[in-house]
């Protein structure tokens, strides 16, 4: 019994005094983050009850020691990628219909090109610029029955 109390003493003082490994960064706010296709991230939020309220797509700008500056992700990958995430079937019927799925609204220099659902609303924003280039820059999927809790993303 006493070799026992002695052994479980021993192994919470270890547990107790390692230090995780990304402890000099723990006053920072973590971002939960996949590298879904290469050279794109996704970054998931997720409601109080776990289920996934949110998913943003973007250009990821290092890897391999080569830095790619490059912001715009073809048009043709966004919506490929949200059909992945967000299925047809999952998403509900189409609640705005102008005769096509996706519309732009355009403003200064960007452009945000928008699909709404019954369960879930996509938003494409973009530049919109001879001077500053075209291109989709990010994407974002919102969930719209799902509140957002802790955020892992901001």
């Amino acid at each position: 019994m006493l070799k026992s109390a002695l052994l479980v003493s021993t192994l919470m003082a270890l547990l107790f005094s390692v230090r995780p490994q990304n402890d000099r960064f723990s006053r920072y706010k973590s971002i939960e983050t996949y590298g879904i296709r290469p050279g794109i991230l996704m970054m998931p939020r997720y409601a109080t009850d776990g289920e996934v309220c949110e998913i943003t797509l973007e250009k990821h700008h290092f890897d391999n020691d080569k830095a790619d500056l490059n912001t715009t992700i073809p048009r043709e990958t966004f919506i490929q990628l949200v059909d992945e995430l967000a299925p047809p079937n999952e998403r509900g019927r189409q609640t705005m219909d102008f005769g096509r799925e996706y519309m732009s609204a355009y403003s200064g220099h960007s452009v945000t090109t928008f699909a709404e659902y019954e369960n879930v609303s996509i938003d494409i924003v973009g530049k919109a610029s001879h001077e500053c280039g075209n291109g989709d820059i990010v994407a974002v999927i919102k969930w719209k029955k799902r509140t957002c809790g802790t955020s892992t993303h901001q």
